[in-house]
């Protein structure tokens, strides 16, 4: 059996990171369709996708999420296949809207992932 390997994620004084619990073997396609149809279907959309820290988090994808173009703040989200990882980040000092979003989306996403199946 394979040692699965977990993301240490921590909250620290800055920043609020939300667990979003990751079953099965998800490809970074795969979780990236999920992810967008959840934030659309919670009226964001993607502003930009980039990666992590590749040392801690070799092959990750990480995206920023908006409301409104003009509006200031983004959500940040990370998936790490090979954790398999992903949570939800807020930094203290976004608006409003970011802490209510983040809050939303991670019982969103849990319920999408718990309805599609996995590629394992």
């Amino acid at each position: 059996m394979a040692t699965t390997r977990r993301a240490d994620v921590a909250s620290t004084d800055r920043t609020t990171n939300l667990d979003v619990p990751v079953t099965g073997e998800r490809t970074l396609d795969e979780m990236e369709s999920l992810l967008l149809g959840v934030a659309s279907d919670l009226g964001m959309y993607c502003s930009h996708v980039t990666v992590l820290g590749t040392r801690r988090y070799p092959g990750n994808r990480h995206w920023h999420f908006k409301q409104d173009p003009r509006a200031t703040g983004c959500l940040d989200v990370t998936y790490w296949p090979a954790g398999p990882a992903m949570w939800i980040s807020m930094r203290t000092n976004e608006p409003a809207w970011v802490h209510e979003s983040g809050r939303r989306l991670g019982p969103s996403l849990e319920r999408r992932l718990a309805e599609a199946p996995s590629s394992d």
